[in-house]
């Protein structure tokens, strides 16, 4: 499977918790939001009302401090009435993204299922996916068929130069974004 899923890191902070009307401002319906780009941004409230809000950068490590600097002028310029919000909570993780943007669906054994790189934007198909992986443990396999059928799109040495062609794709969506 090397070569195929890319290890990409999603940064999030969580402000202060938010007053009724500010939260009402950016967010009256209380959904989780993401915008249409490669590079995507994405916020929703939490349940005592602190913003939740990520984006992807070209950076590789934990600092918080970091994090926070990056995301609050991303978010002062989403929301300029929220420059002065006190940011919590800052962190990151690592998503799995395949180069085609398509989960995976596999076996390793004939009953050693997986799958794997939901990429951000796919992180809503981890439902289907757990309903298709079960269906498959049953024995119903003609979803999981269909989905395992999708090829995965391999970069010759993409396992070893992982961290600088992730640095380099993101790097040239932000640009595409952009424009």
């Amino acid at each position: 499977m090397r070569g195929t899923i890319f290890p990409v890191r999603s940064y999030i902070v969580a402000t202060e918790p938010l007053s009724e009307a500010q939260a009402r401002a950016i967010n009256p319906y209380d959904l989780a939001v993401c915008d249409p780009n490669f590079v995507l941004q994405y916020f929703r409230l939490s349940a005592d009302r602190r913003l939740l809000f990520g984006a992807r950068f070209n950076y590789f490590g934990e600092d918080p401090a970091v994090i926070e600097r990056h995301h609050r002028r991303a978010l002062a310029k989403l929301w300029p009435s929220l420059a002065d919000v006190r940011i919590d909570y800052a962190w990151g993780g690592t998503i799995g993204v395949p180069v085609n943007r398509v989960p995976r669906f596999g076996r390793l054994a004939p009953s050693v299922f997986y799958c794997q790189g939901y990429s951000g934007h796919g992180v809503k198909l981890t439902h289907l996916a757990g309903e298709v992986l079960a269906d498959a443990v049953g024995g119903t396999l003609e979803r999981f068929d269909l989905f395992a059928g999708v090829p995965p799109v391999r970069v010759p040495g993409g396992h070893s130069l992982r961290k600088p062609l992730v640095a380099l794709g993101v790097l040239y969506y932000q640009l595409r974004d952009r424009l």
